[in-house]
């Protein structure tokens, strides 16, 4: 396409999901107590919600029948593996920067595109994608053929016949079980995505940031036919990517990069195969302790259910804390040595901590009581969750 001298350029734009800085689950603090030695443990801290709870509302808005035709010679492009498409149509930048951020959260199988350019002028308009690590459109064709065998391979190994529920925890453990937090990458990209940011890190070098992992869950899910997307903001203070989605007519929330804590292996009692769920279906008010939603989000879904909470679904969501009740469910959980629960509210979660651990009335518990033993704990002070593991003597 010839290019008339009164052609304006349009900049690239970084990636539409945050590139750098993705937080993640570093390993809770635990700390490790045995009979009969006498500890004294500082006074707990009230923990405060980073971000207040606030209401969240769907965002979406009825796609323009431009903007429809657009998104459709965008996605063919692409998925041609074009490194330019050339328009004889007007294009409104500010529209471009929609459908482009819709179709990156739309189309997690699209795994190459960093960005993008536009000449453009009344008439017409030029658009070149910026591809993610400089790979060839050669390249991306076998990697895309490479991710699709790799995603019919899982989805051959899922029970079909399971429910929607099931099919959701175990593409969350799977994930979490192969891929590793790739903080090497996180640290140096520097607003500059690479292959972790990507579906096609999490599934084929099974290293990934936060949105490698939400993509991949994206992806998989989709595919089973369960409705699930990305959000995205800040969260403690760095930019985050993470999922929701769509389960007997409720929306919930799942966060499988915080559900894969990156481990020191030298402290780290807790057996790796020990898969956390403290992120997996959560509602609004369970999330927005951690995170606040930027404006890039096109949807954010109104998550007001608990009913399909791990921890609900598995008795494991206590109203108050009572010491009798963790003394029946430790006794009850002797066999494996471990226990996790998730209290309702913030005064219950520290009432534990307080009386079992800052008081150590947890020696007083049937188990401990005539043969001693060891326990180690882990808490989520954003979600009051204690996660226990422990030996008798």
């Amino acid at each position: 396409m010839s290019k008339s001298k009164n052609y304006k350029f349009l900049p690239v734009l970084l990636s539409l999901f945050c590139a750098t800085g993705c937080s993640f689950g570093a390993e809770p603090e635990h700390e490790i107590i045995s009979v009969p030695e006498q500890t004294t443990y500082p006074e707990p801290e009230t923990q405060k919600a980073t971000f207040p709870p606030t209401e969240t509302v769907p965002m979406t808005e009825p796609v323009s029948e431009p903007e429809q035709e657009l998104s459709e010679m965008l996605y063919d492009a692409l998925s041609q593996y074009q490194e330019s498409i050339c328009l004889d149509i007007p294009v409104d930048p500010d529209e471009l920067a929609e459908v482009m951020n819709q179709l990156e959260r739309d189309h997690p199988e699209i795994f190459w595109i960093n960005g993008y350019s536009m000449q453009y002028n009344s008439r017409s308009a030029e658009i070149t994608f910026q591809i993610i690590d400089q790979y060839t459109p050669d390249q991306l064709r076998k990697m895309a053929d490479e991710l699709e065998r790799t995603v019919q391979e899982i989805l051959r190994n899922i029970d079909q016949n399971a429910s929607d529920y099931e099919k959701i925890l175990q593409v969350h453990d799977y994930l979490v079980e192969i891929t590793e937090y790739d903080s090497v990458s996180a640290a140096a990209l520097s607003n500059q995505k690479n292959i972790s940011n990507s579906a096609y890190g999490c599934l084929i070098h099974h290293k990934a940031v936060c949105q490698g992992y939400a993509q991949a869950f994206q992806l998989l899910l989709n595919r089973l036919g369960i409705e699930c997307g990305i959000c995205s903001g800040v969260a403690r203070n760095e930019p985050h990517a993470w999922n929701y989605v769509l389960l007997n007519q409720n929306y919930y929330w799942v966060d499988v990069t915080w559900d894969d804590p990156v481990k020191n292996t030298e402290e780290s009692k807790f057996p790796d195969d020990w898969v956390h769920h403290n992120y997996f279906l959560l509602d609004d008010a369970m999330l927005n302790r951690s995170r606040s939603f930027g404006d890039e989000n096109l949807f954010i879904p109104v998550c007001d259910s608990l009913e399909e909470n791990y921890f609900v679904r598995n008795q494991n969501y206590l109203d108050s804390y009572e010491f009798e009740e963790i003394n029946r469910r430790l006794t009850e959980n002797s066999s494996s040595g471990r226990l996790e629960v998730m209290f309702c509210t913030e005064e219950a979660y520290q009432a534990c901590l307080q009386d079992l651990f800052y008081e150590s009335h947890i020696w007083d518990m049937d188990l401990f009581l005539e043969k001693g033993g060891q326990i180690h704990y882990q808490q989520d002070p954003d979600l009051y969750i204690l996660r226990f593991l422990f030996t008798t003597n």
